[in-house]
């Protein structure tokens, strides 16, 4: 690369010679994780990329510019300004064609007059496939504080690039770090505003918003549907006995126990102190009895667990159902404890 005389705001390193080191950037599991949660590959394009894009090839006065995904086998344009066919409709170029890994390999900014004079770069195929000759980009950087992709000016003849560009692209890539957290934010505060942050299950509000859907569902598709209410047994003497913080302890270890042995498509909520709800889909009644007994096995602290258990069979009202399962529940309880007993009959004790 050129030395060009840059200010610390840019401080610009050169591309990455070795693959090796490239590659493990590149294939790094975190940022991969990070680009996943952010969801930037997936769905359709979004216009404010493209903003961003268009904005940096404005300020650089350059004929290309880009919001570049950097993933662990090509690099996604979730934003484009002026690219060629077919790269603009396939929005993703392979890694072969892509200056941008090195921004990613550096957390640095790379900034090119001519590739075709570097060592490093003049073998990248983008600059004969895509006419990439000169470069400027920034990093991307994503709410974990992993380097996700560039945003990026590119010409097709050498070029000097301005100092005044150089920090405009720069201002730009941090305002596209900006949007990346402030989806990041937005994202946190619907799961936050669905999820107990005690037990990382679900919680009351998501519970009666979800039990008329499922029922509608079992109805119109004629599948099972059991619906469960757990409540452990003497919690309140536990929590008299040990404190309040060995009782959140417990309900803590019962959440990542239980969550880790449900299926994808049943729902767990926590809908009281001690009380829990489960949803389980395409269940009977016999399964959704097998499940709650192996939930009640994993309860720690020498705690045990009542449950009341209704299956669907007629059409009835959230309401109703709760009500059978609840009545299902205060037999259990009233019968000792440790039992889970299925609406309209017992379940013998284990």
């Amino acid at each position: 690369m050129m030395s060009i005389d840059l200010p610390s705001t840019v401080r610009a390193q050169p591309p990455v010679a070795s693959s090796a080191r490239l590659n493990a950037a590149i294939q790094n599991a975190e940022r991969l994780a990070a680009i996943d949660a952010e969801g930037l590959l997936d769905g359709a394009p979004e216009p404010l990329f493209d903003r961003f894009a268009r904005l940096a090839g404005h300020v650089a006065e350059a004929p290309t510019a880009l919001v570049s995904i950097v993933s662990d086998d090509r690099a996604y344009l979730a934003g484009l300004c002026r690219v060629a066919q077919p790269w603009a409709d396939a929005r993703q170029t392979p890694l072969s064609h892509s200056f941008c890994q090195h921004v990613v390999a550096n957390a640095a900014p790379l900034v090119v007059e001519d590739a075709r004079l570097d060592p490093v770069l003049r073998s990248n195929l983008a600059i004969a496939e895509l006419g990439v000759v000169a470069y400027a980009g920034f990093p991307i950087i994503g709410p974990g504080g992993h380097v996700l992709g560039s945003l990026c000016a590119i010409d097709t003849k050498a070029r000097a690039w301005p100092v005044a560009q150089l920090e405009s692209l720069a201002e730009i890539a941090l305002l596209v770090g900006n949007e990346l957290d402030r989806r990041d934010l937005v994202r946190r505060l619907a799961i936050d505003a669905r999820s107990d942050p005690l037990t990382g299950m679900a919680n009351g509000r998501v519970w009666e918003q979800e039990l008329p859907s499922a029922l509608r569902r079992a109805e119109r598709l004629g599948h099972s549907l059991s619906v469960v209410l757990v409540d452990l047994d003497h919690f309140k003497a536990y929590n008299d006995r040990y404190g309040d913080s060995a009782g959140d302890n417990v309900l803590r270890e019962i959440g990542l126990r239980w969550r880790a042995q449900i299926r994808d498509i049943d729902l767990l909520a926590r809908i009281g102190g001690e009380e829990f709800g489960l949803l389980l889909p395409g269940c009977d009644a016999e399964g959704a009895l097998a499940i709650v007994n192996h939930l009640r096995d994993a309860i720690p602290g020498g705690l045990t667990a009542s449950a009341g258990l209704v299956s669907w069979a007629l059409p009835l009202t959230a309401e109703q159902f709760l009500a059978e399962a609840d009545r299902a529940l205060y037999r259990a309880k009233s019968d000792g404890g440790d039992l889970a007993y299925l609406a309209g009959r017992s379940a013998p004790p284990r």
